[in-house]
């Protein structure tokens, strides 16, 4: 293509560009900016709508200052790999990297199929350890790197590609609208926006679940995150539920940014065909339903959480800004990723561990490459005090928990010795297989997951950008998932809970894009690329399909698509959740089934439900007044429809609870659930009609 067509193309592909990266880093800024101004607000005492007043100040003075500084900036940019952004290897690649390439290979395959754990671990982590090492002093620079301050372009993509792109995030917002996948994280993520949404005053610091701010919070002591704040107050301020604001607004627009992070990461790494490397990582995503935990659960299904806008937005900025700082030392890059580390921790404590790992190991593999002496590790250095606000917040945690600091104290008390104990540590009480099945789970999707991880680097011929491919895989697989360290993670910081999310270290899709689609695996005439780089993804991705669960199957927990686009909430659980808020006043109790619990604390705070998540029936707010026996029963009666421990068990959670209206389930799993209505006449409550989803009761004695 010639000519003004040509030209029209190129100015539309820089165009598109230009514009996603400064969508991109804008929201990532926004989200920065969030984060000090609610923690300011909380500080003291500014209510809500204050708080949302000065962060859009903020903003618009940002935007007006980006805007007149990137005036005349070229785009395009790459954060590493070749100049022309198309260095690869050709179908030789496997005996050009050699057997390091064959090892790693081989531990792909047994970590997908085998459950390598107990002792077998540390003799397969030896081996990995061993190969990422050797692979890692091949990438080093081969001569004394320069000391200049470049940094690597790619080629502006064409217009087809850059169109292809913003088809593919297109897409993906209107799968995120039409997927219901229920989540219960929701009942507390969701339930603060509402309440916030609700409430003009400052923001809460304690429970809003069963309480209106007053009952112990239910989660752990650390950095309280900001988003669902943000989401509240901004809900507030267009005038529509906090729960729409958060699954139809929210969500797509998270869902459509992540493929345009993946594509700007890819055209860092120097892939061929970035555009079609993000359409195959996408199609990966869509496919990795299996695991409740994996890659692909936490993308488009659920992008309104704060812990999936960090891994789909906020890490593969961090590895692109951290990257270029190493390589070329502009301070754009720099403030750029302090600003990804400060808005991951306003978006999930999971960024207390993968932040700082990720802009450690992005700046220094860059810097290695581009710079000698002093100026190297003045760069690196930088890039560790760009994750300091991650460190502090870690640090501040354990010293929150004053029940944190007497278990490490009886831990010394011990005896330094008892606590390293060697042979402890290489029987992991943490298996790091059990992290690898979390995520990756097994079979022919954990083994496209796990080579692309541990094989990227081979599919690239520029050495910096292999040893930053290597980056990740070394600090997740030599680092985190070494024998003992989960086990040392949790007694420092009871990290159970968040240590297998260490693997979002590694950007997944954009791997298992850039190796299915970089290797040429034939050529045709005058050394022309046949099939290249078609028929890899393509068996791939099919192998997938058909021996998997895509994140869209009704498999992958009940899984809905429908038409017209609806809040994620449970089915036709929500429908029961509007009957029962409909008949309780404002300041009331609701019981019904856990689903239809769960549903009704997402749409409002103004009624309480009894039982929305058993898991919250335990921890800090439980005592005797909570009554949390009294909940359990309670509600499986009601989902049930008989009383498994007793009529006289369900009146005395009655009496105790006193709910307002109760939603016994049109269904039940046992019976006509004839026994339980008759409890709840005999306790006072007069039948209110009924639906698809419930039977409802209403306090007849006040």
């Amino acid at each position: 293509m010639t000519g003004p067509t040509a030209g029209a193309h190129r100015s539309l592909a820089a165009g598109v560009v230009r514009w996603s990266d400064r969508v991109l880093d804008g929201s990532v800024a926004g989200l920065a900016s969030w984060t000090v101004v609610f923690h300011l607000a909380r500080w003291t005492g500014t209510g809500r709508d204050g708080a949302l007043g000065l962060w859009l100040v903020v903003v618009a003075a940002w935007a007006v200052l980006r805007l007149r500084g990137s005036a005349g900036r070229p785009s395009g940019q790459a954060v590493s790999g070749s100049p022309s952004g198309a260095s690869g290897p050709d179908a030789r690649w496997f005996a050009d990297a050699g057997w390091v390439a064959g090892g790693l290979g081989a531990v792909a395959v047994l970590v997908a199929c085998v459950d390598v754990d107990g002792l077998w671990w540390p003799v397969l982590w030896a081996g990995l350890a061993l190969l990422l090492l050797v692979a890692v002093r091949r990438s080093l620079p081969s001569a004394r790197p320069s000391s200049g301050g470049e940094e690597a372009r790619g080629g502006v993509p064409s217009g087809t590609a850059a169109v292809a792109v913003l088809v593919l995030a297109v897409a993906m917002a209107v799968l995120s609208l039409v997927m219901v996948r229920p989540d219960q994280d929701d009942v507390f993520v969701v339930n603060r926006s509402t309440w916030i949404a609700e409430h003009d005053a400052a923001f809460p610091e304690r429970d809003t679940v069963f309480s209106d701010d007053v009952l112990p919070i239910q989660r752990p002591a650390g950095l309280a995150t900001s988003v669902e704040a943000l989401v509240g107050a901004m809900a507030a301020l267009v005038r529509v539920a906090a729960a729409s604001l958060a699954y139809l607004g929210l969500a797509p627009l998270v869902a459509a940014l992540s493929v345009v992070a993946t594509w700007r990461l890819l055209r860092g790494f120097g892939a061929r065909a970035p555009a079609l490397a993000t359409w195959v990582g996408t199609a990966f995503l869509v496919l990795d339903g299996a695991e409740h935990g994996s890659f692909g659960n936490f993308s488009a299904g659920r992008s309104w959480q704060g812990k999936v806008v960090f891994l789909v937005l906020v890490v593969p900025t961090l590895w692109h800004h951290a990257a270029a700082w190493g390589r070329s030392g502009r301070r754009r890059h720099l403030r750029a990723t302090a600003l990804g580390v400060v808005a991951g921790l306003g978006l999930t404590s999971t960024a207390v561990l993968v932040a700082p790992a990720v802009v450690v190991a992005a700046a220094t593999a860059t810097a290695v490459h581009a710079t000698t002496g002093g100026v190297r590790r003045n760069r690196i250095g930088w890039g560790l005090a760009a994750t300091a606000p991650a460190v502090v917040v870690g640090l501040g945690t354990l010293l929150a928990d004053p029940q944190r600091l007497g278990d490490l104290a009886a831990a010394t008390s011990s005896g330094v010795v008892a606590a390293f104990d060697p042979l402890r540590w290489l029987d992991s009480g943490t298996e790091p297989i059990g992290v690898v099945r979390m995520v990756f789970g097994s079979g022919p999707g954990a083994l496209a997951a796990v080579a692309a991880a541990l094989l990227a680097w081979t599919t690239v011929g520029d050495r910096s950008t292999r040893l930053l491919l290597l980056a990740g895989p070394v600090v997740v697989f030599g680092g985190f998932l070494a024998p003992g360290v989960l086990d040392v993670l949790n007694e420092l910081g009871e990290a159970d809970a968040i240590a297998w999310r260490t693997v979002w270290i590694l950007p997944e899709p954009a791997l298992v894009g850039l190796v299915l689609t970089q290797v040429r695996w034939g050529t045709g005439l005058r050394g022309s690329t046949s099939t290249g780089p078609v028929v890899a993804p393509v068996v791939v991705l099919v192998v997938m399909a058909l021996t998997g669960t895509a994140i869209t199957s009704s498999a992958n927990r009940g899984t809905e698509l429908v038409w017209p686009p609806a809040v994620d909430l449970p089915r036709p659980e929500v429908d029961g959740a509007r009957g029962l808020i409909d008949r309780a006043p404002d300041g009331g109790t609701v019981a019904g089934p856990e689903g239809v619990d769960f549903a009704v604390s997402v749409l409002t705070s103004t009624v309480t439900a009894t039982n929305p998540r058993s898991a919250y029936l335990r921890g800090r707010h439980v005592d005797a007044a909570f009554r949390a026996d009294d909940r359990r029963t309670l509600s499986h009666a009601l989902d049930h429809g008989w009383a498994e421990w007793g009529a006289d068990a369900v009146v005395d959670a009655l009496d105790g609870l006193r709910p307002d209206a109760v939603c016994l389930r049109s269904a039940p799993a046992i019976g006509d659930g004839g026994e339980v209505a008759d409890v709840l006449v005999a306790a006072g409550y007069r039948a209110d009609g009924a639906d698809a989803a419930c039977r409802y009761f209403v306090r007849a004695i006040p």
